[in-house]
């Protein structure tokens, strides 16, 4: 039974029992209740008992209303627990959306043993690497080498290629021939994208330099073929690595003008190089 009905009840009996509603009905009140035959006295005993019973299902219903509310309670709680688990969750996911949005772009320094700044991350230093200029049917691009506990297996088989040490080449722009160069891969903690732009010592707007040296590749007189890298401006070279073995040699860039256009270019010229992330 709903606690409306119940209390309708309630109130119905309450108003044929009580003597104090109004003063016109005082009298007949009194001798209802003054009435003492038999039929009265049962009905008394009737409305008392039935007021009881009301008494005690509203007492029932307040029970159930209260653990209903309890429960209720209950679910709020849990749900707001799940709501705010869900929230963390949720910005933990968004920052991590967002540092895999701003960082990414991998990059390597030529010429230097470390990355640029703390807006990089260095993956590993090494060195610069590749094709002997000798070899006609060698790789053209140069590697960086792991400095430090490179993996190897014993040469144990026949038909292989091989990889030498890179040098800078004897030019009096450099100043210091034969050291060995020094190489770093860096990846970019504040863009996806990285390019290397030749004959540019800034990058676009919008764009981070993470620095600028000068464009090198391999000497032309060589059979083989070398890609050109961005050197860093401020070169280092490897401790202990003086000797020029003439292996992989590496040259800065000077502008020859013909299909170049000189203007803008300039004959003899060297080239500027600049490596930018976004």
């Amino acid at each position: 039974m709903s606690g409306m009905v119940l209390l309708a009840d309630f109130l119905l009996i309450y108003h044929i029992y009580s003597i104090n509603v109004c003063e016109g009905c005082v009298e007949s009140s009194k001798r209802f209740v003054l009435d003492g035959t038999p039929d009265s006295n049962s009905k008394m005993q009737m409305l008392e008992e039935r007021i009881q019973e009301l008494v005690t299902e509203l007492g029932q219903v307040e029970t159930q209303l209260r653990t209903q509310q309890q429960s209720l309670q209950s679910s709020i709680d849990h749900l707001t627990r799940t709501t705010q688990q869900q929230a963390s969750t949720i910005g933990s996911l968004t920052s991590q959306l967002n540092n895999f949005k701003s960082g990414g772009g991998v990059f390597i320094r030529w010429g230097h043993h470390h990355c640029p700044d703390s807006d990089s991350e260095e993956l590993y230093s090494g060195i610069a690497a590749g094709s002997h200029p000798s070899f006609t049917g060698g790789a053209a691009d140069f590697l960086c080498l792991p400095g430090q506990n490179p993996d190897l297996k014993s040469p144990a088989y026949s038909g292989h290629a091989f990889i030498y040490g890179a040098e800078y080449g004897k030019s009096t722009f450099l100043g210091a021939d034969g050291n060995d160069v020094p190489c770093a891969v860096c990846r970019s903690r504040s863009g996806t994208s990285s390019v290397m732009i030749p004959a540019r010592k800034s990058c676009n707007s919008g764009w981070k330099r993470q620095y600028y040296g000068y464009l090198m590749t391999g000497d032309p007189s060589h059979p083989g073929s070398a890609n050109f890298v961005c050197v860093d401006v401020n070169r280092e070279t490897v401790l202990g690595g003086e000797h020029m073995y003439v292996d992989k040699m590496i040259y800065p860039v000077e502008a020859k003008c013909g299909a170049l256009p000189c203007p803008p270019y300039g004959d003899g010229y060297f080239l500027y190089c600049v490596v930018c992330t976004k």
